[in-house]
């Protein structure tokens, strides 16, 4: 990730001194609770520890939690007119495509603080919150150390026989497909722009389809399927892959090939406490709590500062997908390849499970 220009504070200052000749019965207003969604399982336990239970004490509202397994759930809200959510965590694409869709509400920037955090991630309807990235871990006991480390790898069920498991979703294995084809990282993108290398990536998806056993659906099912030995390879985010080691699973992964995305918050058009989701994303998006995530689960800040914040140590840093020495080992993936025609992809990877199964 390319280090972001130092960006100008935003008011809080002025913003709090506004708050403090607020009449009581909006203050008390605010003093209320928020719901906030993500992918639950070890990730919403560590969001929990290191954001959500701090935020609220700062905060003094009372922080509710539910889980999401993407963007159909925000639309469902939506369409129903009964949007419970207030905050909800999703991929940056499917962020870009529910403001497209007039789905989310404006953030105020008058009570979120952007410094610290990338330009390309701060939008009118959402921000970026941190960096994961989904690599391919393998049971040490069915591969021993050495075991299937890249996509061309992955792909060759005659060398490394075994059950496979894949993201339930288009967004990455359209990528992972492409790289099994012997494409470097840098050239992934380029060799999708053309109709003859998505082509390729279909059929390889149709090649391999029929091999995956599970096609999982959230990231605690799929540390749930390591830790059990259920599959023997799966693509997965790595930081589950790190829990179910501390669990006392023998399991291997590496960063090369690793497929890295950014999650961003946002809040779903028609949230019933819209004030208290500002703050509590202003709260979520501070280089302390940013670093405490880190800490208890190794995944990227998006909030530069947090690496300077004191909490991280060196050997912690160096699990972390975004320091320098795993950053280039990685795909990073480009959000403007969905934007747009997400539901047209997901239309036929979804014919390729189907036919495959």
């Amino acid at each position: 990730m390319r280090r972001p220009p130092d960006l100008s504070r935003r008011g809080l200052l002025a913003a709090g001194a506004a708050l403090s000749t607020l009449p009581l019965a909006a203050a008390q207003a605010q003093q209320g609770q928020v719901v906030f969604s993500s992918w639950g399982g070890a990730f919403q336990d560590a969001l929990r520890q290191a954001m959500l239970t701090p935020a609220g004490q700062a905060l003094g509202i009372t922080v509710r939690e539910d889980t999401t397994n993407g963007i159909q759930d925000v639309r469902a809200q939506i369409t129903a007119r009964r949007v419970t959510w207030d905050v909800t965590e999703q991929e940056l694409p499917t962020a870009e495509t529910l403001k497209r869709e007039n789905a989310l509400e404006p953030l105020d920037y008058g009570v979120i603080n952007t410094d610290g955090i990338p330009r390309a991630l701060v939008n009118s309807h959402y921000v970026g919150f941190i960096n994961f990235t989904r690599v391919i871990a393998w049971q040490v006991s069915t591969y021993g150390g050495n075991g299937p480390q890249t996509w061309a790898d992955f792909w060759d069920v005659r060398r490394f026989p075994g059950k496979r498991s894949l993201y339930n979703r288009v967004n990455y294995n359209l990528e992972a497909a492409t790289m099994s084809l012997g494409v470097p990282i840098a050239d992934v993108y380029r060799v999708l722009a053309t109709r003859e290398g998505m082509e390729r990536a279909w059929a390889r998806l149709a090649e391999i389809a029929p091999h995956i056993t599970v096609w999982y659906r959230g990231g605690s099912q799929a540390a749930q399927l390591l830790r059990d030995g259920e599959v023997d390879i799966i693509h997965m985010g790595h930081n589950r892959v790190v829990s179910v080691i501390g669990s006392g699973r023998r399991i291997g992964w590496r960063f090369e090939g690793g497929t890295m995305d950014i999650d961003a918050l946002m809040v779903p058009r028609g949230a019933p406490n819209r004030a208290n989701a500002m703050r509590l994303i202003n709260e979520m998006l501070k280089p302390e709590p940013q670093a405490r995530l880190a800490k208890v689960m190794p995944l990227g800040p998006v909030n530069v500062n947090a690496f300077r914040a004191g909490i991280l140590t060196e050997e912690e840093a160096l699990q972390i997908n975004t320091h320098p020495v795993n950053i280039d080992k990685q795909l990073l993936i480009d959000p403007n390849f969905y934007i747009g025609r997400l539901d047209q992809l997901t239309e036929r990877f979804d014919r390729i499970m189907q036919a495959r199964r």
